[in-house]
């Protein structure tokens, strides 16, 4: 048989497609990547029930089983390939570290009644994956722990000050735009609210001056403007007769341009404390080495979602969803609607009026609404948010397109001379079915088959998305759902990694199934 494929026309036209080589490597990563989880599944299950070992303990072995989807790795939307967020995003990330050792600390310190757990097992509870807390004991981490909270402290003074000036900033627009009503007024305008916005607003500069006093440094530009002053300009508009001008406007442009100087040194301050809180960060979450360390960096490769899990691990993790979806509807519905279509292609009569009624019902239906009401059927059931709805859609759609184009083919095959001699010399409509009618239609069902791979895969994503596929665990559906508020806030790094992994193994079919259908479909061989 494999000389036979060798020498196949078909398949030597196959291979020479370089293209469809490349998309078949990749399809086949893909699938040994499904196969090994697969497998470390099945082994996870053995282990556990018979208790020779612990498959969730062995780090590579156990790398990609379904409880990695969802352990925490790290901090909240961690950016990949080492990237390093923006400062505030960072000094958050920083801060959710030091927040976890400090309540461990603080249950070490002050044990809760009836808790019987040791400092050690309170601390190793606060491992994240392969990176685990300094094994230093409590003191030496309270020290370290101290050292990083003044950092931000410091931090969190600087970022009240800013805020000073940030509502400096603004009472100054707000001066600046009551002015010119003052100096340009509509019939909308009233000249008394005008002047009580823009006293109001010179007031409430000169108080945050005073109340920032403090931490302005001497030699800053801001250091020679007195708040008093600015107090009493505000006073100073309901003057009668009203002063002319009603302020010096140079002042504003003064204030303005040394507030812009204080908030880049303000920012600059701010930056310097998130650098400083790096190496303390170090020493209390040193970076594992060897086996563990490179495994940590590998669930770190694309960062972390808004729960701190893995996104490259889950992303992973779903191509086994996605194929295995993908493989049970199409052998499924390819086989059904294949073989249905050949019996109604070849036999005619009751059975092909009976399917003909029976897939034009289906497909007057809009696709998406009668996948959606198929899920939609199983909720509240026990196989609610499991892949059981998913195949019950997708299996009772899919098979209508394989059904017709088998069908058309079987009904020119029923016509050719080697049909009809075989019907003349009493063979039985069975066999011809079974041994000339459905074997020269394989090559649709390969190529059918890639289509619908590909229509499972996207189809799951989309019900999944929609909250009718999987609840839990890790698809590229759920991903792309759950980063619905990440990318409003600008990280993109999940949605970019399940669109990314789906994206490759779609194309690769898209590919492939065009090589196929080139290589197979008998109007093209040659």
């Amino acid at each position: 048989m494999i000389a036979a494929l060798k020498d196949s026309p078909s398949v030597r036209k196959l291979v020479r497609n370089r293209r469809a080589m490349v998309a078949l490597s990749i399809i086949s990563l893909y699938l040994l990547v499904f196969v090994w989880i697969l497998m470390t599944q099945v082994a996870a299950w053995f282990g556990g029930v018979t208790g020779a070992y612990d498959l969730t303990e062995r780090p590579v072995l156990g790398a990609l089983l379904p409880e990695r989807t969802l352990e925490r790795v790290g901090a909240r939307n961690m950016a990949g390939f080492g990237m390093i967020s923006e400062p505030e995003v960072r000094a958050e990330q920083l801060r959710f570290y030091f927040d976890r050792v400090g309540e461990a600390l603080d249950q070490i310190e002050n044990p809760i009644a009836g808790d019987e757990r040791t400092a050690d097992e309170v601390l190793g509870e606060l491992s994240l994956a392969e990176r685990r807390v300094a094994d230093v004991g409590p003191e030496r981490l309270r020290e370290i722990y101290e050292r990083g909270i003044v950092e931000f402290e410091a931090q969190n003074e600087l970022r009240g000050l800013r805020s000073k000036f940030v509502q400096i900033q603004f009472a100054v627009d707000i001066v600046r735009e009551n002015f010119a009503k003052y100096e340009n007024p509509s019939e909308e305008d009233d000249r008394e609210i005008v002047l009580d916005e823009i006293s109001l607003s010179l007031e409430e500069i000169g108080i945050l001056l005073d109340e920032a006093g403090d931490a302005i440094p001497g030699d800053s530009a801001l250091a020679a403007i007195d708040p008093g002053e600015v107090e009493d300009t505000a006073l100073a508009v309901f003057d009668e007769p009203t002063p002319d001008p009603l302020f010096d406007p140079a002042m504003l442009d003064t204030i303005e341009r040394a507030v812009d100087e204080r908030l880049e040194g303000i920012d600059a301050e701010v930056n310097a404390k998130v650098r400083n809180i790096d190496p303390i960060f170090r020493e209390l979450y040193p970076m594992p080495e060897g086996i563990d360390g490179l495994l940590y960096k590998t669930r770190m490769l694309l960062g972390t979602d808004r729960q701190g899990r893995s996104i490259f691990i889950r992303a992973i993790y779903s191509a086994k969803v996605a194929i295995q979806v993908g493989v049970v509807v199409s052998v499924i519905a390819v086989a059904f609607g294949s073989l249905l279509g050949a019996a109604a292609g070849y036999l005619g009569g009751m059975i092909d009026h009976a399917v003909i009624w029976l897939y034009s019902t289906f497909s007057s239906i809009p696709y998406l609404v009668l996948l959606v009401v198929l899920a939609f059927m199983f909720t509240g059931s026990v196989f609610e948010g499991s892949l059981i709805p998913l195949y019950t859609a997708f299996c009772l759609t899919f098979w209508i397109g394989p059904c017709r184009v088998t069908r058309g083919e079987a009904l020119k095959l029923r016509s050719l001379d080697y049909v009809q001699a075989a019907n003349a010399l009493g063979a039985g409509k069975m066999r011809i079915l079974l041994k000339h009618i459905i074997p020269n239609t394989v090559h649709l069902m390969f190529i059918n088959s890639s289509l619908l791979f590909i229509g499972a895969i996207k189809g799951e994503v989309v019900l999944t998305f929609l909250g009718l596929g999987l609840k839990e665990g890790a698809s590229w559906g759920i991903m792309i759902n759950q980063s619905k508020s990440e990318v409003v806030s600008g990280f993109f790094w999940q949605i970019g990694a399940a669109t990314f992994f789906m994206f490759v193994l779609v194309l690769a079919f898209n590919v492939l199934t065009d090589a196929l259908q080139d290589a197979f479909d008998p109007k093209h061989v040659g």
